[in-house]
């Protein structure tokens, strides 16, 4: 994936969701533990909601800011879109998933405080500061909602 643009940044982002939500999917299937399954499915769910939001975000957020140069940026890029799912979940247990799940979140959390700190254009800004504060909501979440699915 060619990433020029902070639109670039958000498809690069909106690719990692969807592979770990096509991973949990694929995974889920295949896992003969119902809490693995369980997680897996919820996990699939979340990255799916995750991806439309973003693609909202992508729609709503100001076009300078959107077309605003990113390349040298991501350089630093830490996560590539198909990474996660080299990991087979379905022969993990649930603590290892959502490990595994929430690494991926907080490497593109620090990919994104990384691109806040270092943008120059207020707008640019505002947007890597939205979107952190974005993965770092969702991240929280997925890990409270995981352990409650791990007390049932």
């Amino acid at each position: 994936m060619k990433v020029e643009t902070f639109s670039d940044v958000l498809d690069w982002t909106r690719a990692v969701h969807r592979n770990l939500a096509d991973c949990a999917a694929h995974c889920g299937a295949g896992s003969r533990h119902e809490k693995v399954r369980m997680l897996l499915d919820y996990v699939h769910e979340h990255e799916t909601r995750l991806n439309r939001i973003l693609e909202s975000s992508q729609k709503d957020a100001d076009p300078a800011a959107l077309n605003s140069w990113a390349y040298e940026f991501f350089e630093k890029a830490p996560v590539r879109p198909h990474e996660a799912c080299a990991a087979d979940f379905k022969d993990k247990d649930t603590g290892e998933i959502i490990n595994a799940v929430l690494a991926q979140h907080n490497k593109i959390i620090e990919f994104y405080r990384y691109m806040a700190s270092r943008a120059e254009v207020p707008s640019t800004q505002a947007l890597m500061t939205n979107l952190l504060e974005l993965e770092q909501n969702e991240a929280r979440r997925m890990a409270r909602d995981a352990g409650e699915l791990d007390d049932l």
